[in-house]
């Protein structure tokens, strides 16, 4: 059988997984006793000599492998600390190992481009580091630490629904950030797939010193280190750094327009039911993001009064063709339907709107212009969306 390298600078070693084996084990993950774990690619062998790459991984970068967030290549060509152990040895385990530089490695050292990890066991990663800046550069993946501080327990427990809504609400936020990065902002309609894919994110574990969570986006970033959850994190990290002044927060969200605002409220206003300070702590794989911030628990519950407002105040609208359905000046309600996708809108027709209109011919075909209201069932805390009438324009003028 063949020997691991022994008395080296790799310390004790032993096998983990094999993942190729044709006569010797080709590629596998091994361990050293104090806890170095490495991925081991076969390079050259005479059945006398053996010439082997060493890649030192962390259990964040090791997980995004198995995982296949990382391809083999690209994993040995960007070792976490600059570089990887070149071995040869003999059959018995006498070896020799250097130091290399991934530029210093042949290419047809490596596995094909596009070419991931593949086991036919079970492989266990474990869960990663916590500190969000290690876990980030190890995974390659957007990392973003939730500390909360709830008062009304000696124990780190926050109530299952409260942690439901800070999770969901997180998740609208981002994609709706996401929407506004790449250019295309909208109010209303599903939000693409392909932007709420590269925006998802998924909670990988807690911890203590508090109630932690952590996240991290499920994609990762690619070899320039960008991606769109890391431009999402970047504007929603601007956003939270606005803190309770009206005048930035006011700025922030005019600047992103479409959903944003509503998103922005319903997180704050889920956070605020903690009654807790929050800490976030954002780790990226580009060295250049990444941030600490930490609000007190006032300023949480002023800025959510804010968003509140300015959520009210900013007037979103949206404007389309449509068929008017319906309309009753005494009631003040009014129905239309969108000629592109066949929905129907319905509502209350704004007092101030109400002589533009009163003359509109049912069944003709009007610019329209609705204005997003957000009401709140006191009772229940649930939101709902209306869509109020502001004008209705002929489209044949």
């Amino acid at each position: 059988m063949l020997n691991l390298p022994k008395n080296t600078i790799l310390g004790k070693l032993r096998i983990e997984t094999v993942f190729q084996f044709y006569d010797i084990p080709r590629l596998f993950s091994c361990i050293n006793s104090s806890g170095t774990k490495f991925l081991a690619l076969s390079v050259f062998d005479d059945y006398e000599s053996f010439k082997w790459l060493y890649l030192p991984v962390s259990a964040d970068r090791f997980s995004s492998i198995v995982n296949k967030g990382i391809v083999l290549r690209d994993a040995f060509l960007s070792p976490e600390d600059g570089y990887l152990y070149e071995v040869e040895s003999n059959f018995s385990g006498e070896s020799t190992v250097r130091h290399v530089f991934p530029e210093q490695i042949p290419l047809e050292d490596l596995p094909d481009e596009d070419i991931h990890l593949e086991s036919k066991e079970s492989v266990h990663p474990g869960l990663g580091v916590v500190d969000a800046d290690l876990a980030a550069a190890g995974s390659r993946r957007e990392t973003y630490n939730l500390h909360f501080y709830p008062w009304d327990t000696k124990l780190p427990e926050i109530d299952a629904r409260d942690l439901g809504g800070i999770l969901t609400s997180f998740q609208e936020l981002a994609n709706a950030l996401g929407q506004y990065c790449k250019g295309d902002v909208t109010l209303k309609g599903a939000i693409p797939a392909d932007i709420l894919e590269a925006t998802k994110f998924r909670a990988t574990q807690i911890f203590e010193g508090s109630f932690g969570l952590q996240l991290k986006s499920k994609s990762t970033s690619d070899l320039f280190h960008s991606s769109l959850a890391s431009d999402a994190l970047l504007e929603l990290t601007n956003l939270i750094e606005s803190r309770d002044s009206e005048d930035s927060i006011s700025n922030k969200l005019h600047e992103l327009k479409g959903r944003v605002a509503s998103k922005y409220r319903s997180f704050l206003k889920e956070v605020s039911k903690l009654d807790s300070p929050m800490k976030l702590h954002w780790g990226s794989p580009n060295s250049e993001r990444g941030r600490v911030l930490s609000l007190s628990k006032q300023e949480i519950k002023k800025a959510f009064d804010l968003v509140s407002k300015i959520d009210i105040d900013m007037s979103e609208s949206v404007t389309f063709r449509a068929e008017l359905l319906g309309l009753d000046v005494k009631t003040k309600r009014y129905r239309v339907r969108h000629l592109s996708d066949n929905e129907d809108y319905s509502g209350k027709i704004l007092d101030e709107s109400l002589d533009a209109v009163r003359h509109s011919e049912i069944n003709g075909i009007y610019n329209v212009t609705l204005k997003k209201i957000i009401e709140t069932n006191f009772s229940s805390g649930a939101e709902y969306t209306k869509w109020a009438l502001v004008t209705l324009e002929s489209a044949n003028n």
